[in-house]
């Protein structure tokens, strides 16, 4: 195959491809083979009947995208192999020509923008010391009590903290809407489930009462709602209340926690996994603060439409969970009070950020030379073998597909450690 490659603004480059005749015969031939294996013909059977009966059954059009498209990945590959050509994002395509001489293919690709580095080493940005508390240590053990606490029917009162097993019908006006109905609904009053006011009405509250509760709908409700006044008519069946296990030998014994078998270790367990936890979430945050300086120093030129594609794909990978959670975007925006052009504006300057400090944290990959190589990366594989119990083969049959991806990663973990032990 030929190539022309002819350097765009913006950090694009044009490749003009021409594929041979031979090249493009034969890959007509083969997408004919294909679509000829699916065709009928009466009295033989599917792929069995002579190519002369086939192939006036088989739309040409059909030939011409499946051969155009078995050359595409081709045609792409032999560009990344033999031009020094860095992609960022998936390429342009169009045929531009089609002829008795074969095909040519012109890619617009948008490559690795280019950064000045800056210094990155010796900065003097602040590194936050982490401390552990003792209320730390009991609010953590308080927490997992909660997580192992029992739950039992309670004679009288509801208060915060109880269930309340319930039926309720809301309506406004008098009328019933959308939504506003469940049949025994447990609710943990206290736990901001439901709207303002709610829960606070049903304190006190005993099984068999029925009880009305009033309340108005937030302005950053859903439109139907927002803003109105309505009435829960709340029929109540059981109220339960939660009872924490005492911290004593018999609790260590219940939670197995590997390592722990007394009050003691218990107490230090937590106290190593704050620690820990503390000193990520400070690593995390000055290393953002690093790239914040860095990327400010450095000459960093983004294209708009790096930006625009990173934000579009976090904007549909939000769509998505939204929509596992029963929500359109629209829902969920009204809800937070934010407007589309808010969002959007928002996750663009995200987006630039992000590309930003990817862009730096491969510049200083490439001045540093860092790379990861096979005897890093079966270590790495080793580590998660161990964790979860498998062998290394089997880790490394499932990281098949993204090996790279994870070795990249491996990288990337190497540029943050430098950037960490260099600076101040």
């Amino acid at each position: 195959m030929e190539r022309k490659v002819n350097l765009l603004e913006n950090s694009r480059v044009e490749v003009i491809v021409n594929v041979d005749v031979e090249s493009w015969k034969a890959a007509q031939e083969k997408a004919f083979a294909k679509l000829a294996a699916n065709v009928s013909v009466p009295g033989f059977r599917k792929g069995k009947a002579p190519l002369n009966m086939v192939r006036g059954k088989v739309d040409p059009a059909k030939i011409m995208d499946e051969a155009i498209n078995s050359l595409l990945p081709v045609a792409y590959k032999d560009i990344l192999d033999n031009e020094d050509i860095k992609p960022f994002g998936q390429p342009k395509v169009d045929v531009t020509n089609i002829n008795e001489n074969g095909i040519e293919l012109k890619f617009e690709i948008v490559t690795m923008p280019k950064i000045k580095l800056r210094e990155y080493k010796g900065l003097k940005i602040g590194k936050t010391v982490v401390e552990v508390t003792d209320k730390d240590v009991d609010d953590a053990i308080d927490a997992l009590r909660v997580r192992n606490a029992t739950v039992a029917v309670k004679e009288g009162e509801a208060a915060k903290g109880d269930i309340v097993v319930m039926d309720f019908t809301g309506r406004i006006d008098g009328v019933e809407f959308d939504g506003g109905k469940a049949e025994n609904h447990e609710l943990e009053l206290g736990s901001g489930q439901f709207i303002p006011g709610f829960e606070d009405q049903l304190v006190g509250v005993k099984a068999g009462e029925t009880r009305v509760v009033k309340v108005q709908f937030p302005e950053n409700y859903t439109p139907e709602l927002k803003g109105k006044d309505a009435e829960f008519e709340c029929v109540v069946h059981e109220v339960k209340e939660k009872k924490l296990p005492e911290l004593n030998d018999e609790f260590i014994a219940d939670i197995k926690m590997p390592g722990v078998s007394t009050i003691d270790e218990l107490k230090a367990k937590q106290k190593e996994e704050i620690q820990a936890r503390k000193e990520n979430d400070a690593k995390r945050e000055y290393l953002n603060k690093v790239l914040d300086s860095v990327v400010a120093a450095s000459e960093v030129s983004i294209p708009d439409e790096i930006v625009q594609n990173q934000a579009n794909m976090h904007k549909q990978d939000m769509e998505k969970r939204m929509e596992q959670s029963g929500f359109t975007l629209e829902q969920y925006l009204q809800i937070l009070g934010q407007s589309q052009e808010d969002f959007e504006a928002q996750l663009k300057a995200d987006s630039k950020k992000e590309v930003a400090n990817f862009l730096v944290l491969e510049a200083v990959a490439a001045a540093e030379k860092l790379e990861v190589s096979d005897e890093e990366l079966d270590v790495e594989i080793a580590k998660i073998a161990d964790q979860y119990k498998m062998s290394v083969e089997d880790v490394k049959k499932a990281l098949s597909k993204q090996l790279e991806e994870f070795r990249h990663n491996i990288k990337m973990n190497k540029v943050e450690d430098l950037l960490y032990k260099n600076n101040d």
